[in-house]
């Protein structure tokens, strides 16, 4: 299973995602660039030292575009 980059809902941070499914391609007239979207699971993550953010819930998510922000996520 390929793995992305998201946000996390709960505490915001960059994590990493599983794939689930991938929804068709969809053109955004904002950026001028196509945009596919799919659910994806979060990964249980660390939040601080020895604390773990148990928010491994499944959300809509980016996971193919042309444009990614300055922490690697994709737009």
């Amino acid at each position: 299973m390929k793995e992305i980059f998201v946000y996390c809902k709960t505490c915001k941070k960059k994590v990493k995602a599983v794939i689930l499914t991938k929804h068709d391609k969809e053109y955004d007239e904002s950026t001028s660039s196509y945009k596919r979207y799919g659910m994806v699971r979060i990964l249980q993550h660390t939040i601080g030292f020895r604390k773990n953010c148990e928010d491994t819930s499944q959300i809509k998510a980016i996971v193919e575009s042309d444009s990614k922000d300055s922490n690697g996520v994709m737009t």
